[in-house]
């Protein structure tokens, strides 16, 4: 058992099972220096908390009675308290740890015992802006401790697990990708940001990256829409929330940003969600980027574990959208008041210009009673409006079809829609484009330089940008 290898206590919380809802044991087993970074030590530890959810809890199937669980969790932070006063919590993406992996451009995977990060944890992005990190098992069926009867447990452990952080870390933005940021998303909309032992706010901030309204069919939600539930969007009846239904409760709505790239639109509806009629706690970004970027292993696991395509292997669209995540946190951490260094200020709200959607359904997944757009495009098949990458600006491919068939939601293990086909331009069409390596690298800078005067990139992430740059040139497959 996990328990019995405990090597130290890191925060125990004292609680009256019979009065809260909490964290009551927060035990780390192992901890590794990870290294140092703007002058301080790094750690990382992993273990096992315990919690009890209290009677009286909005979770559906729970009952009436105290529950216990058990959840893994990991943390990285300084290794002398008080270095850092700001910290993002993920919500897992079946058990995996996405977040970290794109904000330190790394490949991520495993939970917090089995994970193996690289030396340094990738370019440690994070530790350098004195950005804690931590994660905790919510999904039935990874974590131990949640029923599949009541899977709303999991937005509880997630809930009290920042609470617990909250002595020691002033921001707090919890962020989620794909399914997790429709975690993200459900939690927010069934009301968990509020502590329930204080009535204080649990997350300052929240980022859902392609959450664009959809939510998960674990708890309350389901239940209002008769659903079964599953750590997946309702198969039937894949409704999205609004922007009011999302953040409805202003005293603890956090500070909300959603994230649409550009398969969401063809595959999770995300037009439905699409507007500047939002809250000024919140706002959207569209992004030309596709919603699982392509890479050698993603090609590997989508033709033949899953069987895109019919199984018959096609460029896969490679545009990274890691840099533009790193902005958006580090400008809401700075906004929500984390010692995080200088930032810009968060853009306003930027959409895609929108049209018709496609009647061919081989690529496009419509929704029952619903009338979806996707965005308009260009004379290169890029998409209008939106955040404008430079790989839009300055093309060496073409996404299209834009998402990879089947385009469907309607079972956790097939996500072929979230890639999208890419048509790399080649040798002497991509030399009278552009002449050389060198001069595309120029104009690229030169949509750098108004990215990052706008606030949509970091200067810090010039130098690799323009690095992959050259490379995309080399080589307009990606990989």
């Amino acid at each position: 058992m996990l328990l019995a290898l405990v090597a130290c206590l890191i925060a125990p919380v004292a609680v009256s099972s019979d009065q809260v809802s909490a964290v009551t044991i927060l035990r780390a087993v192992k901890r590794v220096p990870i290294g140092e970074f703007d002058g301080v030590q790094w750690v990382r530890s992993y273990g096992m908390l315990s919690g009890v959810v209290a009677p009286g809890e909005h979770i559906d199937g729970l009952g009436s009675n105290p529950f216990a669980y058990t959840a893994e969790y990991e943390l990285i932070e300084p290794a002398r308290p008080g270095s850092s006063d700001t910290v993002i919590v993920e919500a897992e993406n079946r058990g995996n740890p996405l977040v970290l992996g794109r904000l330190n451009s790394f490949p991520a995977v495993g939970s917090p015992s089995k994970a193996d990060y690289p030396p340094g944890l990738g370019n440690g992005w994070m530790f350098k802006h004195h950005i804690a990190y931590g994660r905790v098992q919510w999904q039935y069926g990874i974590a131990l401790g949640v029923p599949k009867n009541a899977q709303g447990v999991g937005e509880a452990i997630v809930r009290d697990f920042g609470a617990a952080l909250a002595g020691r870390y002033h921001t707090r933005l919890l962020a989620g990708i794909s399914q997790s940021g429709w975690f993200v998303d459900t939690f927010v909309a069934e009301g968990f940001n509020e502590y329930p032992a204080n009535h204080d706010v649990v997350y300052a901030g929240a980022i859902a990256l392609d959450g664009t309204g959809n939510w998960l069919a674990l708890n309350q939600l389901a239940k209002a829409n008769h659903t079964p539930q599953q750590p997946y969007v309702d198969p039937v009846n894949p409704r999205v929330l609004s922007a009011k239904e999302l953040l409805h409760n202003p005293k603890t709505d956090p500070f909300f940003i959603d994230v649409a790239n550009y398969t969401d639109f063809y595959r999770v509806h995300a037009s439905l969600t699409d507007t500047t009629d939002l809250p000024e706690n919140m706002r959207r970004y569209d992004w030309p980027s596709p919603h699982a970027t392509g890479n050698r292993t993603n090609s590997d696991n989508a033709f033949t574990k899953m069987a895109c395509n019919g199984g018959k292997p096609v460029w896969l669209n490679p545009i990274p959208y890691d840099s533009y995540m790193r902005a958006i946190v580090l400008e809401l951490a700075h906004r929500l008041g984390g010692s995080v260094g200088t930032a810009p200020e968060l853009p306003p709200t930027t959409l895609f210009k929108l049209g018709p959607a496609p009647a061919d359904t081989a690529h496009f997944n419509p929704l029952k009673g619903a009338t979806l757009e996707v965005p308009l495009v260009d004379g290169d098949d890029q998409p209008q409006g939106g955040v404008r990458f430079p790989e839009v600006e300055e093309p060496i491919g073409k996404p299209v079809p834009v998402s990879l068939n089947p385009v469907i939601t309607t079972t956790i293990n097939n996500t072929c829609g979230n890639l999208g086909e890419w048509q790399p331009i080649w040798g002497d069409e991509l030399a009278h484009r552009y002449g050389s390596s060198d001069a595309f690298v120029t104009r690229y800078n030169a949509s750098l330089d108004r990215l990052i005067k706008e606030g949509y990139v970091l200067e810090d992430d010039r130098k690799p940008m323009l690095a992959r740059a050259a490379q995309l040139y080399s080589n307009p497959g990606g990989y």
